[in-house]
């Protein structure tokens, strides 16, 4: 190798050695001058034999071992009495080997001086305080340099890996080997000299840290891979940072994209620079589709203002911020209602518009929609003829209607704030109001309150409370005058009672004219001779007699309308046994009787039908027996009344029926069972048996 022929490389002293053993390979003019030496006599020889290493005394007399210095070269010369210099290095390829180029910068002034401040060209030859792990290895990637920094970054010392084989494979990540080697490979199948690569190493004590490898490769001249020198450089922190900014900006960007409002961004001529998902939401655009587009393609033909945007541009700051209602247009070409927020801010160092915009249509439509009930309940409230007085929580007037003005005589302006219940109550009435307005449900009162002028008011009152969410709002009063209807209702009850004077009235005379035909009866019975007739004009009183307890109990019954038929079946089978023959006092009469109310329209059949077959049952069904008894029953069965009237007597034959049938006694019968709308059943059964079963009326 020959130095180049310029000031630099002629005045310094320069040297080439080997990258390993430090042998002198070449030297310059300048070097041959200072030491006084022929280049047969240097080539070969460590530079140690012709310089000895020297240190600052006023650096080190202080005592303090750890303070760092500068080493310092003091040369064997014949030029002149002392040249002291400082080293640097710089790695080269000589003759196809890796080699160090060495300069020994003059130093003498400055070591004298004790001048520090002198600048260093390069790095010392030691490179005690380099910043990079400096590594040398082989064709077959055998270390043959391992330095200091090496050894503090992955833990092994130069012994360590020059006895390890395989070093290159442990302590490069298992993951990321193979991706290393086909590095390398490529490399030198292209004959590149460096190449840089970013992988993950393990340290001696198993820990994973990601490096940055400068690898120079010296071939030979047939194209052969010689040595590879590497500089290393830790990064962990570097790539925990880039890893922590990543995540980072994802989460920014999850963000960013999960508000469902459109945002984005704007320079100084409205083109839009970014956007989120949000505008398809909104307009129905993805973000690819609105990004390089002017904002105007975002709002309704005829709203963008370019000048007023240019200003809210021109003199926003970072704290400003502008919001307002404006008009949209949609992909589809729908136009919409949106909320707009500007603020201004950077991207990327550059000035730009955050657009917020959000649909507010269906939020319109709603304000829109509640305005108009509001309107119509304000209506409503005021143009209602009920009084309706809102209260707050503290039972105080808030709002009152027309409706409430017209019935106790205040305007709204004269009670607002007082507390209604002492307002409109009589003085003995106030804990009872109180009480109507308490409680979570709404309750129904008629009483008396008072208007403006003292005059009492009948009125119905409802208490309405208002809760939201579990929490009583306000309380509506609302009040119906109802004084009319009292009027009406004393009316009424006035004529009712004078009619049921009359009709208690009618009951009794009819009662007295049904005793008076029995008592015609009676006188034509004991005029008369024949037994037949005799007999049949007993019937007759008898069920007249029927008919006439119907009416006694209906005068004494407090409705007039209906009769409890239990007590009237009583007292009418009394009535018959006491009319019949005294020898039939050895029947007993056994009864099961529900407590019924019928109207007469009913209890007139029931009762005729009783006397008709209880009469029966006396005249034909003991005949020759000393005792006998009678079931009567009248009993509520599936909604229906059931009738029945059996005795255990000698019942019915064949015969007895196909004549009975054609009496008077049993067409009465019949005739009234028809009456009654019942399902008549007549039979034998220990005895005569008799059922009824119909729907009570009313």
């Amino acid at each position: 190798m020959r130095f180049a022929d310029d000031d630099f490389f002629n005045s310094q002293v320069l040297f080439i050695c080997d990258q390993l053993s430090g042998e002198i390979l070449d030297v310059n003019n300048a070097t041959l001058e200072v030491l006084g030496c022929k280049k047969k006599d240097i080539i070969g020889e460590p530079i140690t034999r012709f310089a000895n290493k020297v240190i600052d005394k006023n650096l080190s007399s202080n005592g303090n071992t750890s303070t760092k210095y500068e080493e310092y070269w003091q040369f064997k010369t014949k030029k002149k009495a002392s040249y002291i210099a400082r080293f640097s290095s710089h790695v080269i390829s000589f003759k196809n080997k890796p080699a160090k180029f060495i300069i020994a910068h003059d130093a003498t002034h400055e070591f004298e001086q004790k001048d520090k401040k002198t600048a260093i060209i390069s790095k010392p030859i030691n490179f005690s305080n380099f910043p990079l792990a400096e590594i040398v290895w082989d064709a077959e990637y055998d270390v043959l340099l391992w330095s200091k920094k090496a050894e503090e970054l992955f833990g092994w010392t130069e012994e360590e890996v020059k006895s390890s084989p395989d070093l290159f494979s442990e302590f490069i990540h298992p993951d990321d080997l193979s991706m290393v080697r086909q590095v390398l490979s490529e490399t030198q199948t292209d004959n590149k000299t460096d190449v840089l690569i970013t992988h993950r190493n393990l340290t001696k004590l198993g820990r994973s840290i990601h490096c940055e490898w400068y690898n120079s490769l010296v071939f030979d001249e047939q194209g052969n891979l010689i040595s590879m020198y590497s500089f290393v450089q830790d990064i962990s922190y570097r790539y925990e940072v880039g890893r922590k900014l990543k995540r980072s900006m994802q989460s920014y960007l999850e963000l960013f994209n999960s508000i469902s409002d459109a945002i984005y961004l704007l320079d100084e001529n409205g083109i839009i620079l970014e956007a989120n998902k949000g505008v398809n939401n909104v307009f129905g655009y993805s973000p690819k589709e609105v990004i390089g587009q002017h904002y105007k393609m975002l709002s309704a033909p005829g709203k963008v203002d370019q000048e007023q945007f240019l200003s809210i541009f021109k003199n926003s700051s970072a704290k400003s911020s502008l919001k307002y209602e404006g008009w949209g247009r949609r992909k589809s070409g729908e136009l919409f209602s949106t909320e707009v927020s500007v603020n201004s801010g950077t991207y990327f160092g550059r000035k730009v518009l955050i657009i917020i915009e959000q649909d507010i249509s269906l939020r319109k439509e709603f304000e829109s929609d509640l305005k108009r009930r509001e309107v119509l309940f304000s209506e409503l409230f005021n143009a209602s003829p009920i009084g309706i007085a809102l209260l707050n929580n503290h039972k105080e007037i808030e709002n009152i209607n027309n409706g409430f003005e017209k019935i106790f005589g205040y305007q709204e302006h004269e009670i607002k704030g007082l507390e209604l219940d002492k307002l409109i109550t009589f003085e003995g009435d106030y804990e009872e109001a109180k009480i109507i307005s308490e409680g979570k449900q709404a309750k129904e009162y008629i009483g008396v309150r008072r208007n403006k002028d003292g005059t009492p008011v009948d009125v119905l009152i409802y208490a309405v409370p208002i809760f939201v969410e579990g929490k009583n709002i306000a309380l509506y009063g609302i009040y119906v005058d109802i004084t009319d209807r009292k009027n009406a209702e004393t009316i009424a009850l006035a004529s009712l009672k004078e009619k049921e004077v009359l009709l208690a009235e009618i009951h009794h005379r009819v009662k007295n004219n049904l005793a008076v035909i029995t008592g015609l009866l009676e006188l034509q019975s004991y005029k008369t001779t024949n037994e037949e007739a005799r007999g049949i004009l007993s019937e007759s009183q008898m069920r007249v007699n029927s008919i006439a307890l119907v009416h006694e109990k209906l005068y004494q019954s407090e409705d007039l309308s209906e009769i409890k038929i239990h007590n009237y079946i009583r007292e009418l089978s009394a009535s018959i046994q006491r009319a019949m023959d005294s020898t039939l006092k050895h029947v007993a009469v056994i009864f099961d009787l529900d407590d019924i109310s019928l109207e007469i329209k009913q209890a007139i059949p029931c009762g005729l039908l009783l006397n008709e077959i209880l009469t029966n049952s006396y005249k034909h069904a003991f005949k020759g027996r000393d005792k006998g008894k009678v079931f009567i029953s009248f009993k509520e069965v599936g909604g229906e009344l059931e009738f029945i009237i059996r005795d255990d007597g000698v019942g019915f034959n064949d015969e007895d029926m196909a004549n009975k049938s054609k009496s008077l006694g049993m067409t009465l019968i019949r005739i009234l069972g028809r009456q009654l709308n019942a399902e008549t059943v007549i039979t034998n059964k220990k005895g005569a048996y008799i059922s009824y079963t119909f729907k009570k009326d009313g």
